[in-house]
């Protein structure tokens, strides 16, 4: 199971999705490609505070799009197993002098809850977090 985190869903939507993005999901089962609520919450915030116009309504209808036919029945919510293993993530990480935010922090949650590897260009933000995190533009 992968966790596409949100800067990896955003990609998705561009029009032309960088091809490091494109070679690492290639292989993977699209049934294995998930993303959280917490992501869909970011992109949809993200969308509404654009201003009204062509932009914003292209991306609203992408990413719409991207849910119904990507993404049916693999949006993860944050439920009371992700909210244990949240406690686990920010202690890690502030035991570790590392800050993180609430929406990564609930992200990685997620992720410990559910076994799964972070796909995301922040790998940093998500280091000392006791799970599994991947680079899709890094090309390895």
């Amino acid at each position: 199971m992968i966790l596409l985190d949100t800067d990896v869903i955003s990609e998705l939507m561009r029009p032309a999705i960088a091809p490091a993005v494109t070679i690492y999901l290639q292989p993977h089962d699209p049934e294995t490609l998930f993303l959280t609520s917490l992501s869909e919450a970011e992109i949809r915030y993200g969308i509404a505070s654009l201003p009204r116009g062509r932009r914003r309504d292209t991306l609203a209808t992408n990413f719409q799009t991207l849910l119904v036919e990507g993404f049916t029945d693999r949006v993860i919510a944050f439920n009371r197993a992700c909210a244990t293993a949240y406690a686990t993530v920010r202690t890690r990480r502030e035991s570790a002098g590392l800050p993180i935010s609430i929406p990564d922090a609930m992200i990685a949650a997620t992720s410990l809850a559910h076994g799964a590897t972070v796909a995301t260009r922040n790998v940093t933000y998500f280091t000392q977090c006791g799970i599994a995190v991947a680079n899709p533009w890094d090309g390895a």
